[in-house]
């Protein structure tokens, strides 16, 4: 159960000029038209490191970033930090600067809760435009965000 005054931080991660890898910072962007009560929205892009001072306030997180775990594209993951962080799946290339970042936080500073929401990527070839499997689980990832906000919400 959360109280009221908890702060909660969505953070899109990705490289908008490589396709797919872009799918959280795409995220971030429609869900800022949501107008999320008491959710800090945070385009990270590829300067995560640069993310950390962001979070450093923040009780929760949800990271959105592209994620190969072997699943067909749009394939839509939640796994939690612990998860994430004792598992060496094909993250993308933010999730060794994810890990850092966090590290950064020290232990007493360390959100009691994060987790990720990954979507499988078609594609991470040059390109502003993401393949038309992840274009489709867009709504499905900013589902499984709003899903997991009211869950921490209850």
């Amino acid at each position: 159960m959360m109280s009221p005054a908890e702060r909660i931080a969505v953070v899109g991660m990705g490289n908008l000029l490589m396709s797919d890898d872009g799918v959280g910072v795409h995220v971030v962007h429609k869900l800022r038209k949501k107008c999320l009560e008491g959710v800090e929205l945070i385009d990270a892009g590829t300067a995560v490191i640069h993310t950390a001072d962001c979070l450093r306030e923040v009780d929760r997180i949800v990271v959105v970033d592209a994620l190969k775990a072997g699943h067909p594209p749009g394939t839509v993951y939640r796994m939690s930090g612990n998860e994430v962080l004792e598992n060496d799946y094909s993250l993308s290339v933010h999730s060794l600067g994810l890990k850092t970042a966090l590290m950064f936080l020290g232990s007493e500073d360390t959100p009691a809760d994060w987790t990720l929401v990954g979507v499988e990527p078609e594609t991470l070839e040059r390109g502003m435009r993401l393949s038309d499997a992840v274009q489709e689980a867009v709504p499905a990832a900013m589902r499984a965000v709003e899903n997991l906000i009211e869950e921490w919400r209850i």
